[in-house]
């Protein structure tokens, strides 16, 4: 015996979803802007020290 059921309309989670997902999105991109950024500001501190350092051997000659 198979007991049907009758079809009944469901909740929208449409907006609760998308709400959700613009949430991890704008989290992630946030991460990788923060890593990125991380990165450059490591990059131009090691290039900015080397740079230094030879102006210090120029001038001393």
């Amino acid at each position: 015996m198979s007991h049907h059921r009758p079809i009944q309309a469901v909740e929208d989670y449409t907006d609760a979803f998308l709400g959700t997902l613009w949430v991890f999105l704008f989290m992630g991109f946030w991460v990788i802007a923060a890593a990125a950024g991380y990165v450059w500001v490591a990059v131009t501190a090691y290039g900015l020290h080397h740079f230094f350092r030879w102006i210090e051997r120029f001038k001393n000659g």
